[in-house]
């Protein structure tokens, strides 16, 4: 093999393996559903109660306002979203109101 055509497909191959290791994380993260009450809401940050189970921290950076800006303590909703990587909490993705 010549240098050119050596050093192109060493490029492609760095190339594909940075891609993969881009993308690994984000196809590893698991999607969650919690149905519960909303304790409380804060900024961006809001603490759902699940029926019968312990309070899960959920992040807000990535829903829409609109979705939980009149949300009120006691109110059920379903949050859809993913674990953080420390699996402390949830990032959500989606809520909707009013779920039973």
């Amino acid at each position: 093999m010549n240098r050119r055509r050596y050093g192109t497909t060493l490029v492609a191959i760095v190339a594909l393996a940075a891609c993969a290791v881009i993308a690994a994380p984000a196809a590893g993260q698991e999607v969650v559903q919690i149905d519960g009450r909303v304790s409380w809401v804060s900024g961006q940050t809001m603490l759902v109660t699940p029926t019968g189970g312990l309070p899960v921290t959920v992040d807000l950076t990535e829903v829409d306002l609109d979705q939980y800006r009149a949300l009120l303590p006691g109110e059920r909703i379903v949050v859809t979203g993913r674990l953080t990587p420390e699996r402390n909490r949830v990032i959500a993705t989606a809520i909707q109101r009013g779920a039973t």
